[in-house]
């Protein structure tokens, strides 16, 4: 579980996203023929993805060759690994804040060089693992906050739970230039304020030292020397430069949306990590003098708040209610078609993978993507473009065999927009089981419009292999809408990307 997960690192670390069309809607169950995929007129190849590892470089137990080992041995064609960047937790007391710092840490990739070896490996696997595309990742704890109580003496840390993954950098100065609280990145560029910030404590100093010297007592000048003092060393410590965020100040999203820019100035994938995950940690005790807690909520509410990022964990090993009709996500869309983002947020499954254990094995979680090639460039681009579903299931997983929007102009799979050219369309769906076996599935086809409107346009279950056909008429001109799929079963679960559609004439 990603809170457990959350909670064990805190502890070592702290003592540690159309118009309601006239309707209608045609649903029609048809009976399983067995064929293959069939993604519409362009030739896509599936390839069955686990996203988001943990090596021994960070927090797993097992090396990154035993992991992509695992990864042929389940069937899996591409590996994503996240190590974690940095796994820090400070506490500075302002206005010293550098100075009367205490910071607790852990091994991560920021440690001892490691962010160069793990990315040289990764690529030596890749070429060495003909049959798997592996590809560099981090996860990023980028900000958290301090709430203080000095009469309770009780230190709370605030959203430390709060993670992002980073995708396809490639780079060990990229990676490290993302900014993390307590990373390189972590400060703004240095200009001529620096010599600003050194003045005036040099000339409090010259004033206690010299110039104060017949006009005060020593007494007093002793003070304005040891203040401008310690002002001096708690600069030098980080080279008189300045931190994008502080601590101690909650400024909101802006510290993750500075992170997900900075991704994308680097061109790599930016996701958010379990959005609902929420952790609290019960007090910790240090010496006996202050108790320490720890307090990150379901956050869901900021894949609303932030913008630009590729995606979202759309399924992971918690409850997710992010993808219900009209919850967290379709909003996100809904604001893409009205002009509102310039991208759609896109679901992928996340495994969060640190060893293996029953109910966390590699393949438990997965993100299947459609590839023109199967090559790290073709994944990137699948990534990027949204198509993609996440199912949850292992060796019971189920698979999406065909989801298209076909109109009289072609065709659109998840994360493409065909237009209607002012005819009826369907929407197709096929639901198997990847082992072939049959089960009864519960399946939900959501549509969202420009206007705000979602709806469960489709409900039906069936045993697989189950077909289904949904059927409107019109799409008023330039207006938008999309299709998506959910779908459940005993055994597992299946969150589909959208398909756009355009009203044209």
């Amino acid at each position: 579980m990603v809170g457990l997960k959350g909670a064990q690192r805190l502890r070592r670390s702290l003592s540690q996203i159309c118009l309601h069309v006239l309707l209608f809607g045609l649903l029609t169950p048809l009976p399983g023929d067995g064929q293959d995929p069939q993604w519409g007129s362009r030739t896509f190849e599936p390839v069955r993805a686990a996203i988001h590892v943990h090596s021994s470089y960070s927090t797993g137990d097992e090396s990154l060759r035993e992991i992509a080992e695992q990864a042929r041995a389940n069937g899996l064609a591409v590996l994503i690994l996240t190590d974690d960047d940095l796994l820090e937790v400070s506490y500075g007391l302002p206005p010293w804040s550098r100075l009367l710092r205490v910071t607790q840490s852990e091994e991560a990739l920021f440690t001892d060089n490691r962010l160069e070896a793990y990315l040289d490996e990764i690529r030596q696997l890749d070429a060495s693992f003909e049959d798997l595309v592996i590809i560099d990742g981090v996860e990023s704890a980028p900000y958290y906050t301090w709430d203080v109580d000095w009469a309770q003496r009780r230190w709370t840390v605030r959203g430390w739970n709060k993670h992002l993954l980073a995708i396809g950098l490639d780079s060990a100065d990229a990676y490290r230039g993302l900014p993390v609280l307590g990373g390189d990145g972590m400060w703004l560029p240095q200009d001529g304020s620096a010599v600003l910030r050194m003045l005036w404590p040099v000339l409090g100093l010259f004033y206690a030292l010299w110039l104060g010297r017949r006009m005060h007592g020593t007494v007093l000048r002793l003070l304005v020397a040891s203040i401008c003092l310690l002002f001096l060393l708690d600069g030098s410590l980080g080279d008189f430069r300045v931190a994008r965020f502080d601590a101690n100040v909650d400024t909101g999203p802006q510290p993750y949306q500075a992170w997900i820019d900075a991704v994308a100035a680097a061109d790599g994938l930016s996701f958010w990590a379990h959005p609902e995950a929420a952790l609290t940690i019960p007090a910790h005790s240090v010496a006996g003098i202050v108790e320490v807690h720890s307090q990150t909520p379901a956050h869901a509410g900021d894949l609303l708040a932030t913008q630009g990022y590729t995606g979202f964990a759309a399924l992971y090993a918690d409850n997710v209610t992010a993808t219900e009709p009209g919850r967290e996500w379709d909003q996100t869309l809904i604001e893409y078609l009205q002009g509102r983002r310039a991208r759609p947020s896109w679901g992928m499954g996340e495994i969060d993978y640190h060893r293996q254990e029953r109910g966390a094995e590699l393949h438990d979680i997965q993100t299947v993507l459609f590839v023109e090639e199967r090559s790290r460039q073709g994944v990137l681009e699948a990534l990027t473009h949204g198509r993609a579903y996440a199912v949850r299931g292992g060796d019971e997983a189920l698979q999406l065999q065909r989801f298209v929007a076909t109109t009289v102009v072609g065709e659109a799979v998840a994360g493409q927009q065909v237009s209607t050219a002012g005819k009826p369309w369907t929407v197709s769906a096929v639901i198997d089981k990847a082992n072939g076996t049959t089960e009864v599935v519960d399946l939900r086809l959501v549509r969202g419009t420009a206007q705000g409107q979602v709806e469960v346009v489709a409900r039906l279950s069936g045993s697989t292999p189950l077909h289904v056909e949904h059927v409107e008429t019109r799409l008023p001109q330039d207006e938008q809408c999309y299709f998506r799929l959910l779908v459940t079963s005993r055994t597992s679960i299946l969150t589909s990307n959208p398909i756009f559609l355009r009203g044209t004439d």
